[in-house]
């Protein structure tokens, strides 16, 4: 049997009678999930670092909540009523990503409340902060109920902003080195194709090619470098409802979702660094299921813009089972 390691110093450790989650301030982040009825011991279900300062020199938002708005913001401009705002540029392409460079991913977050399964975090984001409108108040939170983690976001904003906040985790159900034992399916039947600038367009339908997930399949290894895009869910946003399954090593992962969108990222960017927590990062040993907003939804005009009046709300809820 694989023993559980040490809790390392600074981590908030949350259990229930399945699971056990590793919660970090720095980027309000999940450090590690942990299956703790797996066959073998207790089995890491995402990837992470072995040491919790390593998150401070991360690039890949491993396990972070993304934001003020998350995903990225064509030319890092707002523009609404006449009114216009620069944003960070942090992308390559000119754009904001994130956040920007100090976005909620690279901060450190206040610990509001904690209990044995669950853990609120608070972040004041100042008005212009990387050039965003209003000052910002956001809370997340972690809990746990038996084989479910139920992953929740509220922010308020003192002026009219459009908020997008994400859970950054790359999930590994088998804690194999790549993705190639995992079957997943999306409940979408359209997608959103990216540019040559990292954009996404108008959705395209998934029939026939080889993003179709709706019957569910595997990931193929060839596609890994070009799956990072986002899967338009064919129900309504606003109620919390199924979006995807994702299984792999006798563990069955169900997500659902509030949000209009889930956003697919195999990883192909990933290389080893520091020392990992569970499988070592490498291009397609992880997948992230980002449930979102519209990305670029400010440039599209498909962006909510949140108010005093009009608070922001996110939920996510990931149920394991064995299978």
């Amino acid at each position: 049997m694989n023993p559980m390691p040490r809790l390392p110093e600074g981590v908030v450790e949350l259990r229930s009678r399945e699971l056990a989650a590793w919660v970090i301030p720095f980027g309000a982040r999940l450090m590690q999930l942990w299956w703790l009825a797996a066959p073998e011991g207790p089995r890491p279900l995402s990837l992470g670092f072995a040491s919790p300062e390593a998150y401070r020199k991360d690039t890949m938002s491993l396990g972070a909540v993304c934001g003020r708005y998350a995903n990225r913001i064509a030319d890092a401009v707002l523009e609404r009523d006449g009114r216009r705002w620069k944003l960070d540029v942090n992308h390559a392409l000119g754009h904001c990503l994130h956040g920007g460079r100090a976005g909620f991913g690279v901060r450190d977050w206040e610990i509001a409340w904690r209990g044995e399964s669950a853990l609120r975090l608070r972040l004041h984001s100042p008005e212009g902060d990387q050039g965003f409108p209003g000052a910002c108040e956001a809370e997340v939170e972690y809990a746990l109920e038996d084989g479910a983690l139920l992953w929740t976001a509220s922010a308020r904003s003192s002026a009219a902003c459009p908020i997008n906040l994400v859970q950054h985790s790359y999930w590994n159900l088998d804690a194999a080195p790549d993705l190639g034992g995992h079957r997943l399916q999306v409940a979408a039947s359209r997608y959103l194709p990216v540019d040559a600038r990292e954009l996404p367009g108008e959705p395209l339908p998934v029939q026939g090619s080889w993003r179709d997930w709706r019957a569910g399949g595997p990931i193929p290894a060839q596609r890994v470098p070009e799956l990072d895009s986002a899967m338009l869910i064919d129900s309504p946003a606003g109620a919390l409802r199924e979006v995807a399954r994702l299984q792999a090593g006798g563990l069955a992962l169900r997500l659902l979702s509030d949000q209009a969108l889930l956003h697919l990222y195999a990883g192909g960017g990933l290389r080893p660094t520091q020392t990992p927590l569970g499988v070592e990062h490498r291009a397609g040993a992880g997948l992230c299921l980002e449930t979102e907003a519209w990305p670029n939804g400010p440039a599209l005009g498909r962006a909510e813009w949140y108010d005093p009046q009009h608070p922001y709300r996110h939920r996510m809820r990931l149920e394991f089972e064995g299978a």
